[in-house]
């Protein structure tokens, strides 16, 4: 069934790339497409902030902590363990929070950090982390470390999506998914699987993986590989 089905992945290219590596490493060779829908573009960061606490919520934000060589010596969490090995690899002893702004949220409350607390994330940001830990009396800030421009689906990919086959879409994003579901409606042969329930509301008829990072996806993807 592998053989008849194409992976289409649409996060940026690295993190595609990333990621199929994962899907064939963990299920064996399958077809794959890569057409991005987001392109990630890491902004100058020239003042360093003067935090207590960092909170990264995507690898992307690392990146950008990383090329302006700021300081890890802060304490660190993150929201997934995929963002944990990154801020690692550069010097921090992140904590790993559970891969939803909640558990965030719930992992700062509970450790009850002093100081300032600086969410780094990119121009366009779901979930309101910064807000919620101010209601909970914390002391916290935003950067905006990144954009995320939208891109279109490759003639290629556009193909593969109105053909017979059997493709299936991973959706990583709120944002990306509705890229993705503007070029809807499809047909059966079209499976799509969200990361979390908000990237699901964004792409109707979305089955939701059972975890919200990139083990959940794969899971959710060998179920559909095998069925």
């Amino acid at each position: 069934m592998a053989q008849l089905t194409t992976l289409l992945l649409t996060r940026p290219h690295a993190a595609s790339q990333r990621f199929a590596r994962q899907v064939v490493d963990q299920l064996g060779e399958i077809r794959i497409e890569i057409s991005p829908l987001i392109d990630i573009d890491l902004l100058d960061l020239n003042e360093e902030p003067n935090a207590q606490t960092i909170v990264f919520t995507s690898r992307n934000g690392v990146d950008a902590w990383s090329r302006a060589c700021f300081t890890t010596r802060a304490s660190c969490y993150c929201v997934g363990e995929a963002t944990a090995d990154a801020a690692r690899a550069i010097g921090f002893d992140p904590k790993v929070s559970g891969g939803t702004v909640e558990h965030l949220v719930s992992d700062v409350q509970n450790a009850k950090p002093s100081g300032e607390i600086l969410h780094v994330h990119g121009r366009h940001t779901r979930g309101g982390l910064v807000d919620r830990l101010r209601a909970k009396g914390f002391k916290s800030q935003s950067l905006i470390a990144y954009e995320q421009s939208l891109k279109e689906l490759s003639t290629s990919a556009r193909d593969l999506l109105q053909g017979g086959a059997s493709v299936i879409v991973p959706l990583f994003s709120p944002r990306s998914a509705l890229q993705f579901a503007s070029y809807g409606p499809f047909g059966p042969q079209v499976k799509t699987i969200a990361i979390s329930k908000s990237a699901a509301a964004a792409c109707p008829g979305a089955t939701i993986a059972p975890h919200p990072d990139a083990k959940g996806v794969i899971a959710k993807i060998s179920e559909l590989v095998i069925a």
